[in-house]
C-alpha cells in the first residue's frame, strides 16, 4: 500500500511539475523581433498589446504596423495571438508613445518615427477593444484641438487614467532637433469630450531637452508627478543619471513645476535606453538595463531601485 502511495504521489508531482513546465514556455510563433515597439499590459485579463517597431529584418526596409497581443502575460498559458482590426491602420513606426486605458478597454498611440530615420509623425491613433474582449478591435483617428505638439520620437509618454489625460515630455524630431516640452492630452482616449494639446510651462528650470527616454518617464497618479530618470541630451552628448520631479503632471492641481532629486546611495551608471516601472504602493522606481555612457557598444542588464522616487 506504501508503494502504491508512494507512486502515486510520484505521478501527481510530474504531472504537476509538466503542466507548470508547459505553463512557463513561449510559443514558439509571435511577433517577428524587433525593437523601439510599444508594449501595453492589460491585467484585467492579463493581456499584453505589442504594437509597431523597428524590425530587426535584413530583408525588410519597413518598419511595423502590426498588432500582437500576448495572453498570459503573467506568466501562465502564454500564447502570441495575430490582431488584425478593423478601420485605416496607422503609418508604421517606431519609437512611438503607446498607453492603456482600462475602463475604456482602448489603445492610445502617439507619434513615432514613419521612416528608418524620417519623417516624424504627430498623430493620434486609438485601438478600441484592444484586449480582444468586448468587440472587434478598430483603429480610429483622432483630430485634437490645440497644439499639436511637434512630431517626433523616443518620447516619454505616460497616461493618468483618473483625468483621461496623456502626458509627452521631450522626444527629438528624426533630425538634429532634440526636445524639452512638455504636452498634455485631454480626454486622450477619444470619449468624454474633444481631445486637447495644452504646453505645459513648468516652473523649476527642467531637465532640459533630451531623448531616448523611453520606458524611463512614469507616473504617480496618487500625487500627479511624472518622475524622470536618465536620457540622451542633443547632439549625441553623453547620457545621464540624474532624476526629476515634475508636480501637477497632467495640467491641473497647480503650476506645474521640476524639482531634482538628490538621491542617496550609489547611483546607476550614467545611460540612455533604459527601462523603468513605478510601484505607487511603495513609492519605488525600478530601473533595467540600457545603454551605458562609458560603454557606448555595450549594453547592461543591471537593476536599480530608487525608494520615494516621487521625492515625497
Amino acid at each position: 500500500m506504501k508503494r502504491i502511495f508512494a507512486s502515486l504521489c510520484l505521478l501527481l508531482l510530474l504531472e504537476t511539475f509538466a503542466r507548470s513546465a508547459a505553463a512557463q514556455s513561449w510559443n514558439a510563433s509571435g511577433p517577428l523581433p524587433r525593437s523601439n515597439h510599444s508594449a501595453v499590459l492589460d491585467t484585467s485579463t492579463n493581456r499584453m498589446i505589442v504594437f509597431g517597431g523597428f524590425p530587426f529584418d535584413t530583408n525588410s526596409t519597413q518598419n511595423l504596423n502590426d498588432i500582437w497581443r500576448l495572453n498570459g502575460a503573467g506568466g501562465i498559458g502564454l500564447g502570441w495571438v495575430q490582431v488584425k482590426p478593423k478601420g485605416t491602420q496607422p503609418a508604421p513606426r517606431w519609437g512611438h508613445s503607446a498607453a492603456y486605458d482600462p475602463g475604456s478597454n482602448r489603445m492610445i498611440v502617439f507619434g513615432g518615427a514613419e521612416g528608418r530615420s524620417s519623417p516624424c509623425a504627430n498623430d493620434v491613433w486609438i485601438l478600441t477593444n484592444a484586449n480582444g474582449s468586448g468587440g472587434a478591435p478598430a483603429w480610429t483617428q483622432l483630430s485634437p484641438a490645440g497644439g499639436p505638439p511637434a512630431a517626433r520620437t523616443t518620447q516619454g509618454g505616460v497616461y493618468d487614467p483618473t483625468t483621461n489625460t496623456l502626458i509627452v515630455y521631450g522626444g527629438q524630431d528624426c533630425g538634429s532637433t532634440v526636445f524639452g516640452d512638455v504636452w498634455v492630452l485631454s480626454n486622450a482616449n477619444g470619449t468624454g469630450g474633444t481631445p486637447t494639446w495644452t504646453q505645459l510651462s513648468p516652473s523649476g528650470g527642467g531637465p532640459g531637452p533630451r531623448e531616448a527616454v523611453g520606458q524611463s518617464v512614469v507616473y504617480d497618479l496618487t500625487t500627479n508627478e511624472l518622475i524622470l530618470f536618465a536620457g540622451q541630451p542633443p547632439n549625441g552628448g553623453s547620457p545621464f543619471n540624474d532624476v526629476w520631479v515634475l508636480s501637477n503632471a497632467n495640467g491641473s492641481g497647480g503650476t506645474p513645476s521640476w524639482t531634482q532629486l538628490s538621491p542617496s546611495g550609489t547611483p546607476p551608471a550614467a545611460r540612455a535606453g533604459t527601462s523603468a516601472t513605478y510601484d505607487p504602493t511603495t513609492n519605488r522606481m525600478t530601473i533595467f538595463g540600457g545603454q551605458i555612457a562609458s560603454a557606448p557598444n555595450l549594453g547592461t542588464n543591471d537593476v536599480f531601485v530608487l525608494r520615494h522616487a516621487n521625492g515625497i
